[in-house]
């Protein structure tokens, strides 16, 4: 039935039903052809980032031209010229100013008794320390009442011997006695008198004793009077200060002579730094030169002071040399064995040209920068560089006074030249 119809068609009819036909054909190209093309006439449309544009040809010139929008992504700075200090970075730890502490030791060996002061707290010089029983302080006590009693008995034959001689020389001016008696009675006299002396002498000496186990003259005055010995003796602080160590305790027993001190006093209103030198850094370090430290317990708190001791000797063990200075401590911060972190300055007399640490790109060994010109035009140039001061690294050879470096932005600049052309 189709068919029929179709043979039905008139030529007229056929020729617009090709016009027809070949029409949409047309227009469905047409339409193509905008649709096609029109991404490309939008792409040129938008505006896209200008491209870094190279002044000389060829990859890897190092030289480029910023365009004004990139140029303002970037900081450049000026070199300047500065004073430069060369950090020395080594440990060190507080510690207490030897000329200010004292170690106590005992005076004899004895059982400890009593505590009377504690670590950190303050004691003024003749407070109570700590008390023990000594055998040795019983035995001057002793030898004090014994020497006492020496004195005592030689007085009194000096007294006796006094009177008889005054006694018989009378008699002899009245020739009552012979002058053999009176002789005789003159020559006792002399041998009390001498004996006398040396009682008195050893009394002294027992005292002395006593004085230097650490008995106070009131205690020996009561010693006098009362004749009891006391086998509890006291030990008194030698000076004023902070007890810095206690290393005893009740009932424990300690000896004289060497080993640790049963105490250490020291006035810590100002204490010791003491570094640790690399032997490869003694050149580099004088009397006087300024050190800086921190310590863990306040990080963000820099303190500061200048180098007044220098080791003689290198420590074999280490190859270290110790350098100390004094530090104000009226603020009681510091505490002795607090661990530092210490850097030493060895300040220069000669200026060099600095710049931003940030604006130097390092690759292995060699360091470079990038040199912003006229036109903004920059260049990545070769710089040999010296000591880090802060923020500032010195440039000894590349850069002149006056001329710009690229700091903030200088690492975006050298992704941008590794970019194909």
């Amino acid at each position: 039935m189709g068919g029929a119809h179709e043979d039905n068609l008139t030529p007229r009819t056929m020729r617009l039903r090709t016009q027809l036909l070949v029409a949409c054909v047309l227009g469905a190209g047409a339409a193509a052809a905008l649709w096609y093309g029109r991404p490309k006439e939008v792409d040129a449309a938008v505006p896209t980032p200008a491209a870094v544009t190279a002044v000389a040809p060829g990859a890897g010139s190092g030289r480029f031209v910023l365009t004004d929008s990139q140029l303002a992504t970037v900081t450049t700075v000026p070199v300047e010229q500065r004073l430069f200090y060369e950090d020395i970075a080594t440990e060190g730890k507080i510690s207490v100013d030897e000329y200010r502490a004292t170690p106590v030791f005992s005076p004899y060996a004895g059982r400890v008794i009593t505590i009377f002061a504690r670590s950190g707290e303050q004691v003024r010089q003749g407070d109570k320390l700590f008390s023990l029983q000594a055998n040795e302080m019983v035995q001057a006590q002793n030898d004090f009442l014994a020497a006492l009693n020496v004195l005592n008995k030689s007085r009194s034959q000096l007294s006796y011997a006094t009177n008889n001689e005054k006694r018989l020389h009378d008699l002899y001016d009245s020739r009552v006695t012979t002058l053999k008696e009176l002789q005789t009675a003159q020559n006792d006299l002399a041998t009390a008198q001498n004996d006398a002396k040396t009682a008195e002498v050893g009394l002294e000496a027992v005292r002395n004793r006593l004085r230097i186990l650490g008995l106070k003259d009131g205690d020996m005055t009561a010693l006098q009077t009362k004749g009891a010995i006391n086998p509890e003796t006291t030990i008194y602080a030698p000076l004023s200060g902070t007890v810095i160590q206690r290393k005893i305790g009740p009932g424990q027993y300690i000896n004289t002579g060497g080993g640790d001190p049963s105490y250490v006093i020291g006035d810590l209103g100002r204490i010791w730094i003491v570094a640790q030198l690399r032997e490869t850094d003694a050149a580099k370090v004088d009397l006087g030169e300024r050190i800086r430290f921190r310590t863990l317990a306040y990080p963000n708190q820099t303190f500061e002071s200048r180098i007044n001791y220098i080791g003689a000797s290198v420590d074999p063990a280490t190859r270290r040399i110790v350098v100390r200075a004094e530090v104000d401590n009226s603020k009681g911060l510091l505490k002795p064995e607090m661990y530092a972190s210490v850097h030493i300055i060895n300040e220069r007399e000669t200026v060099s040209r600095a710049v931003p640490r940030q604006a130097v790109i390092f690759e292995g060994d060699k360091a470079r920068v990038w040199v912003l010109g006229a036109g903004n035009t920059v260049e990545s140039r070769p710089v040999k560089t010296g000591f880090l001061d802060g923020n500032d690294i010195e440039v000894t050879e590349g850069l002149s006074v006056g001329e710009r470096v690229i700091s903030k932005g200088a690492l975006f600049i050298d992704g941008m030249t590794d970019q194909p052309g």
